[in-house]
């Protein structure tokens, strides 16, 4: 896990954008699009940008902290 700041987390979103994946707020979570067409039936499917995808819902902890699973970690290099 990376534990990222708010500011950590917007630095994420302006680097993660890609053509299949796609990160944004809502409200205090951060949340992770990933183009799949399974999201269709999926619990955690998503409609964005006229595409299906799985989204992905990561909450901030009660010390100010997104806990943001390892395989996102590329985006940062």
């Amino acid at each position: 896990m990376l534990n990222l700041t708010e500011l950590g987390v917007e630095v994420f979103i302006k680097k993660s954008q890609a053509a299949s994946l796609s990160s944004f707020w809502d409200n205090y979570d951060l949340i992770i699009w990933q183009k799949d067409s399974s999201g269709y039936s999926d619990k955690k499917g998503m409609f964005l940008k006229n595409l299906w995808g799985k989204a992905e819902r990561i909450s901030v902890s009660d010390q100010g902290i997104w806990k943001l699973p390892k395989k996102y970690v590329r985006y940062f290099k």
